[in-house]
């Protein structure tokens, strides 16, 4: 009898210990799954903040990979206006072509359809993943979505199981997928809004250009011509797509100038010349309260000062004018001497490199100069004039 109570005692405590262990295993699970939500939102600001696509993708599979025990990861975004699901990224690297296979493989027995039909997450057995080792691994296939399509979807590969703690991980990347979704919510509806505003830009641009039959083209020539140098300089992607805003901007301040003095046949007087010479303020006064146009003020603003400080408006000299402003300089004056002007036929290409060659370190910055000719003999410079000019009236546009 007494060993019977015995036998029964130690069940007992058998049971509690286990009921002990797994409580103690859930609290630890809830612990450390709180404590990745608290990374998690911490991460999500950095996030939302940033609307470069590729930048997002990049970090968020970095993080996730942190946060997250998984196999690998990838993501497919359908490109604009089509209904193609392309691969953008995976980690690791060298699972891409696996995934990609696993994703075809689902495609097959119709998972994928399924998940982006439904616009939720799937978790579906792998086909690919997981078979030379034997070991059960799963998929999971989310789509992501904006406010009025689906823009791609996320694969995840991890290890199937059951417990409390595979469950709430499972939870946990539904949230993650979630933030992901809304990040890239974010940047598409910015680039879109980049995409209105620099349409915009584009029309004012033109409408200040017409006023000019002359300098018809000028603002997207010298952008083209600056990034072109910029290249040769190794600056980086984010810094040349500025330089578009910078090219199509550079000129908006013409629309404070006169006609009369704008399309003047004959020389100037001083104080018509002092007016042409605000413009370059006028601009940057216009942009000064479009907080994300703020980089490209120096575009606008120090074109036309020079390497010596006889420039205008401010009369800066050699790096106290910015990088930017710099550049700039070259491509506008480069593209001024290769059009033809009112009072001017326009300058042979060659000619008119010569002539930035022959004022660097008085007019433009040496290196920049410099990185022009490289541009130009690599054939990244493409100018639309060869009309043999007739002699040089100045350098500047």
């Amino acid at each position: 009898m007494q060993n019977k109570q015995i036998q029964i005692d130690q069940n007992e405590f058998e049971s509690m210990a286990k009921k002990l262990l797994f409580l103690e295993e859930s609290n630890s699970a809830l612990i450390n799954i709180q404590d990745k939500l608290n990374q998690l939102t911490r991460f999500q600001s950095k996030m939302l903040s940033s609307y470069d696509v590729h930048h997002i993708l990049e970090t968020w599979l970095v993080n996730l990979r942190k946060l997250v025990k998984i196999e690998a990861c990838s993501v497919f975004l359908v490109e604009k206006r089509g209904i193609e699901f392309i691969h953008k990224i995976s980690k690791p690297e060298k699972l891409s072509s696996a995934i990609q296979k696993e994703v075809e493989a689902q495609i097959s027995l119709g998972n994928f359809g399924q998940a982006i039909s439904n616009g939720s997450p799937l978790t579906a057995k792998a086909e690919v993943f997981g078979k030379e080792s034997g070991r059960l691994l799963s998929i999971m296939i989310a789509p992501l979505a904006n406010l009025e399509r689906t823009i791609g979807a996320v694969i995840i590969v991890f290890e199937e199981s059951k417990d409390f703690i595979r469950q709430q991980t499972l939870r946990f990347l539904y949230i993650l997928i979630d933030f992901f979704s809304l990040s890239l919510e974010n940047a598409y509806l910015f680039d879109d809004l980049k995409s209105a505003y620099f349409s915009t830009i584009k029309t004012i641009t033109n409408s200040i250009e017409a006023r000019d039959p002359y300098t018809k083209g000028h603002s997207e020539r010298v952008a083209r011509f600056s990034k072109a140098i910029a290249e040769e300089l190794n600056w980086d992607k984010d810094e040349i797509e500025l330089i578009d805003w910078g090219g199509m901007l550079h000129d908006v301040g013409k629309i404070g100038i006169p006609d009369s003095i704008l399309n003047k046949p004959g020389n100037l007087t001083n104080a018509e010349y002092n007016k042409i010479k605000l413009h370059p303020l006028i601009g940057a006064q216009i942009v000064k309260d479009i907080s994300f146009l703020e980089p490209v003020t120096p575009y606008i603003l120090e074109h036309h000062e020079r390497f010596d400080g006889k420039g205008y408006p401010r009369g800066v000299a050699g790096k106290d004018i910015s990088i930017k402003g710099r550049l700039l300089a070259v491509a506008d004056t480069f593209d001024a001497m290769t059009s033809d002007r009112i009072y001017r036929r326009a300058f042979k290409p060659e000619a008119a490199l010569n002539e930035i060659l022959r004022n660097r370190e008085t007019q433009f910055d040496p290196e920049i100069a410099w990185a022009f000719e490289r541009a130009w003999m690599s054939g990244k410079v493409i100018c639309e004039s060869e009309v043999e000019g007739s002699g040089i009236k100045g350098l500047e546009d």
